[in-house]
């Protein structure tokens, strides 16, 4: 399927690759129900003929899987890597005509005019270029009708120097700091998003740490998974239509899974890990028919103040700008055996008419650093080696609740962990004893889509007009199947 080169860099390894590897691919879409891959390409040499050879057979070998060819990875820093010593000043002027060579280059493939095709998904720069310039200095009006994407990928922070970065697990349960590093390139990106002909916004990768991550940081609850999940959602609020969350091989500290110990490929019974409950929650958190519209609610001033350990959004469907699922966080620095939780109060008229019956499913972890005992709707992969979810009754395994939110009702939310509301789920009878959500009349909302605190209960407020100001400025569609676009397959 693929056979490295011997001798070859640890971090830069040619392969040579076959057939077989399409079929894999073309497998695990199959036996998912569906997914999309896009496929790096090398812009190290831009007159690199094997460059074409395998965008060609990526197109032939994938067919329809095939969501877009990557045409460079992180171009803005080939110098300070070494990967231009003969240029003094890497510039972007050199960097769009190095792009047109390559892209010119697929115009004669064993595929055909890839170029024509709308396959090629650019910059993907990640550190020291602006999106905003780059655009102005001629990309966007160069190769816009060409691309399929606008593509960038951003870490926090990173680990390249082991062992020397800048956050430990606090920065990343502070809401504040997750706004922030969603509006990195925001002026660029509005420029995209309110173009009427602008190209979707991705980002083709990310996670909570660059190379490979952090050891009791990038593993946890409040960062794999939490974190994972606040920072998606931020991302679509403001602009992105699809974010690859970026895993590695066997021990690196941000991964989705640990296979058994032995060698590749060996018998026995698969770790999942934190970051994998995020992608699951995000995944239902978006679902919608008509893709999803996400907007930060601020709740308690969440966006700007760093001491609130709450944050929130609403998700609306994209056609008919009713609410479909509410998120709510409680990011408490907490055990789950102590019982914490925080209250959401949801007022009446929140959700379409008939839609008020809602489902709540919690996220809950056994502490902040917990790494296994997570649950996820009552379930988890905590005692699972082949990625079936199975019940548990631990502290942290909260069950599903059903209630009536017609008139209004409060949302309970443990601590530390996350709660998603879906709307339009028939009500069923609860013990309030045993139920962390109930019923209630949520009181009149008015104003701004801002929350406010009340005493220990956080009454959210909606106003459907300020609701629809705010997507009308975001132009947000994210895919329906928001899970088929969570993965970065890069070769």
């Amino acid at each position: 399927m693929i056979q490295p080169i011997p001798g070859a860099h640890a971090d830069d390894q040619p392969v040579n690759f076959g057939p077989v590897l399409w079929d894999v691919l073309n497998k695990v879409a199959s036996n998912v129900g569906g997914a999309d891959y896009l496929i790096g390409l090398s812009l190290r040499d831009p007159n690199n003929a094997n460059v074409p050879i395998l965008a060609g057979a990526a197109v032939d070998g994938l067919g329809a899987n095939l969501d877009g060819l990557l045409l460079g990875n992180e171009p803005d820093i080939y110098a300070a890597h070494g990967y231009r010593p003969n240029v003094k000043n890497y510039t972007t002027a050199l960097y769009i005509n190095e792009f047109k060579t390559a892209a010119d280059r697929l115009t004669n493939t064993s595929a055909g005019d890839i170029y024509d095709k709308h396959e090629i998904v650019g910059p993907t720069i990640c550190c020291a270029w602006n999106l905003d310039a780059l655009l102005d200095d001629g990309f966007s009006s160069s190769f816009g009708s060409n691309l399929k994407y606008i593509s960038l990928q951003h870490y926090p922070q990173n680990n390249c120097n082991p062992g020397v970065f800048n956050f430990q697990l606090p920065y990343y349960v502070q809401h504040a700091n997750v706004v922030t590093l969603g509006a990195w390139q925001s002026s660029g990106i509005s420029k995209i998003v309110s173009n009427p002909n602008g190209q979707p916004v991705i980002l083709s990768e990310f996670n909570s740490a660059a190379c490979g991550g952090i050891a009791g940081i990038s593993d946890t609850f409040a960062v794999g998974s939490l974190w994972t999940i606040d920072y998606s959602l931020q991302l679509a609020s403001v602009g992105y239509s699809a974010a690859y969350i970026h895993t590695r091989e066997r021990g690196v500290t941000y991964n989705l899974f640990t296979p058994p110990e032995g060698p590749n490929g060996g018998p026995g019974a698969w770790t999942t890990n934190p970051p994998y409950y995020g992608l699951l929650v995000t995944a239902e958190a978006l679902r919608s028919e008509n893709g999803s519209i996400v907007v930060d609610l601020d709740i308690s001033g969440s966006k700007s103040k760093t001491d609130v350990a709450v944050s929130g959004y609403a998700v609306y469907d994209a056609v008919s700008k009713t609410v479909q699922q509410l998120v709510f966080f409680n990011y408490a620095n907490v055990s789950s055996s102590d019982g914490s939780s925080q209250s959401f109060s949801v007022p009446s008229g929140t959700f379409a008419k008939g839609q008020g019956g809602v489902q709540v499913k919690y996220l809950v972890g056994d502490s902040m650093a917990e790494k296994v005992n997570i649950g996820w709707g009552g379930q988890t992969l905590a005692t699972a080696g082949d990625g079936n979810l199975v019940s548990s009754n631990a502290t942290w395994a909260v069950p599903n609740a059903n209630i009536d939110c017609s008139n209004g009702c409060t949302i309970n939310v443990p601590a530390p962990g996350m709660a998603v509301v879906f709307a339009g789920v028939p009500a069923k009878d609860n013990n309030a004893n045993s139920n962390p959500s109930s019923g209630d009349t949520g009181g009149n909302s008015s104003g701004s889509i801002r929350p406010k605190a009340t005493g220990s209960q956080i009454r959210v407020s909606f106003s459907s007009s300020n609701a629809l100001l705010v997507i009308s400025f975001i132009v947000l569609a994210v895919a329906a199947s928001p899970f088929d676009h969570l993965f970065l397959f890069t070769f």
